[in-house]
């Protein structure tokens, strides 16, 4: 099933098979009082990020690309959560003709390549294989390659798509949970994610997204203490409807949870997080010991994004499993908000 239909009606709900192309171009958008609007409108309202990484008990990792009519930008780090500190920081932006941002709308197949004078960044998805990639080289010689399988039957992502606004829509694939292999190589030297005993994660949303937003999100991906991989994506904040994104993965099954409560305090976000479910399923304590932050105001474009890195405990509740207990898994919470 599709996204967009063939008379440009956007569908809502969880999708249990891949999507295939999200184009955009293709769906109706309407102003709140009913107006059909141009297509010009729709490039405008359309905004689209990608967020992939890899954690272990010890290291951090993630890349961002993020598009909408205002702004063409990537981030990228490595943090070494014993230590505290970053091993790689970089933001990047598109700023002349000789930068690229080619953007696959398929969350499943095809490339999206960014480029920033000597920095290219590519996510590729391989419908064929089932597999994702991440693979990004830097100027100072930084070099990474990331790859994981997400595809049934050994995993389900998290598919769905909500209202956002009173015409808009939101649609997110999400993925966590899934051992990582692959390398990190630079000036600090080298890093086997299969020796680090590294998990993947992934977030792919596109949509007529709010272009004034804010939201919560905290996502783990490891192995615990009986052997079992396990994910978590939960957030508050961007679904505005019943329909939620909140789930977590035990060995590639997706349990879908209720609406998920994240407690911080914003005045000193080092402090434990409080994420609990509505159902009881999730029930949990974050506590960081560091962060990505980008916090900034251009008039048109503004951010305060905390991405905090630490571990989870507490725990989930299985209805196939039971009470499962969660101790000192590596992951992150975040708080963004965002004007773009």
């Amino acid at each position: 099933m599709s996204v967009i239909d063939e008379t440009g009606r956007v569908v809502r709900g969880f999708f249990d098979q891949p999507v295939g192309p999200i184009e955009h171009m293709k769906a109706r958008l309407k102003s709140p009082l009913g107006e059909l609007l141009p297509l010009e409108a729709r490039d405008q309202a359309f905004r689209h990020f990608q967020f992939m990484g890899a954690v272990s008990s010890r290291y951090a990792l993630g890349c961002a690309l993020s598009y909408s009519p205002l702004i063409k930008g990537a981030f990228l780090y490595l943090y070494d959560m014993s230590a505290r500190e970053f091993i790689l920081e970089t933001r990047l932006s598109v700023r002349n003709d000789a930068d690229r941002y080619d953007l696959s709308h398929d969350p499943d197949d095809g490339t999206s390549l960014f480029v920033a004078g000597d920095a290219r960044i590519e996510m590729t998805a391989d419908k064929a294989h089932g597999t994702k990639t991440l693979r990004a080289t830097l100027a100072d010689g930084v070099s990474i390659d990331l790859k994981f399988a997400d595809a049934a039957p050994d995993f389900s992502p998290m598919r769905v798509c909500t209202q956002t606004g009173a015409t808009g829509w939101t649609y997110a694939q999400k993925v966590a949970g899934v051992p990582a292999i692959g390398t990190i190589s630079g000036p600090f030297g080298s890093l086997n994610l299969v020796e680090m005993g590294a998990c993947a994660h992934h977030d792919y949303t596109s949509g007529f997204l709010r272009p004034e937003t804010y939201w919560n999100w905290a996502c783990f991906s490891a192995r615990d203490e009986a052997g079992r991989i396990l994910g978590l994506n939960v957030s508050n904040g961007v679904n505005e409807s019943g329909f939620t994104e909140n789930c977590f993965w035990v060995d590639g099954r997706l349990v879908k949870t209720d609406l998920v409560l994240i407690q911080f305090d914003d005045e000193d976000l080092d402090k434990p997080w409080l994420i609990k479910s509505g159902d009881g399923a999730v029930d949990l304590t974050f506590t960081p010991v560091g962060g990505y932050h980008a916090v900034g105001d251009a008039g048109i474009v503004a951010s305060n994004f905390h991405q905090m890195f630490g571990h989870f405990d507490g725990i989930l509740q299985d209805s196939t499993l039971g009470r499962l207990p969660i101790k000192g898994l590596g992951g992150f919470a975040e708080t963004q908000y965002l004007r773009w």
